[in-house]
């Protein structure tokens, strides 16, 4: 495994590196950049790393604009000292995110995710190589934020996306719950159309998710989902034939 790694501190690095080997003694530090202008230079220069660990806050900025203009994107685990920084690593697409100092039971649980990360991504390259071009592609990952840490949860792993107070959280069949960062309307095009549907305003389930179907007014339907939710889960009146067609796979009710 060849790494990068984008930090000013020398004695972070040195910290950092010791981890590294204890954990994956095979791996090889292929660059150590101090700030923005080196990093972009040494990315330029050279073949992508297959990881990369990066600092947020450096000399000259903020290292999101390192990888924002990059064709190629490697998988980056982000470093901070502050979980401000949490949410904007969910958007820089970042696969975890480590507060300093770096922990070594943390650094093996964002090591854990790259490799389930990119084990994924490399079988989904060598499996399908010649229909990926023009092929639609669907979410099948989302990344949610836990206290410190940050956690890969797959598409088939939640029951449903409800929105209350102006944030969308996804809900796992195991019940928990994750600020997903998102808005319903994105998660609406992103989302495998034949898994999930968009009941309401409020929700989008997955079709694993629906125990049972209840008459409710206007010739609308209760959907009663596990993991049970205290919020409405009554179809929209324009949605509920729309609705029985996607449960049926597109065919017409009898």
């Amino acid at each position: 495994m060849r790494i990068l790694i984008i930090d000013q501190d020398l004695q972070a690095i040195k910290h950092l590196e010791k981890l590294l080997s204890e954990i994956i003694p095979e791996m090889k530090i292929s660059g150590r950049c101090r700030d923005i202008k080196t990093a972009r230079q040494w990315l330029q220069k050279n073949q992508l790393p297959d990881l990369i660990f990066s600092v947020i806050e450096l000399p000259d900025g903020l290292s999101f604009d390192i990888f924002n203009n990059l064709k190629k994107k490697p998988p980056v685990i982000f470093i901070g000292e502050y979980e401000k920084y949490a949410i904007d690593v969910f958007k820089a697409n970042g696969i975890y995110y480590l507060l300093k100092p770096v922990k070594k039971e943390e650094l093996t649980e964002s090591l854990n995710r790259y490799e389930t990360f990119f084990s994924s991504m490399k079988r989904e390259t060598t499996i399908k190589p010649a229909t990926i071009t023009g092929k639609v592609s669907y979410q099948e990952r989302f990344l949610v934020t836990i206290g410190r840490q940050m956690k890969l949860v797959l598409a088939e792993e939640v029951a449903y996306f409800f929105t209350e107070n102006k944030i969308v959280y996804l809900v796992t069949f195991q019940h928990v719950k994750y600020n997903t960062g998102f808005t319903l309307e994105r998660l609406e095009q992103q989302l495998n159309p034949s898994l999930f549907f968009r009941i309401n305003r409020q929700f989008i389930i997955n079709i694993s998710a629906i125990v049972k179907l209840l008459p409710a007014s206007k010739s609308r339907m209760q959907v009663v989902l596990k993991p049970e939710t205290i919020h409405d889960t009554i179809t929209s009146f324009g949605r509920t034939g729309s609705f029985c067609n996607w449960m049926l796979g597109g065919f017409e009710m009898a």
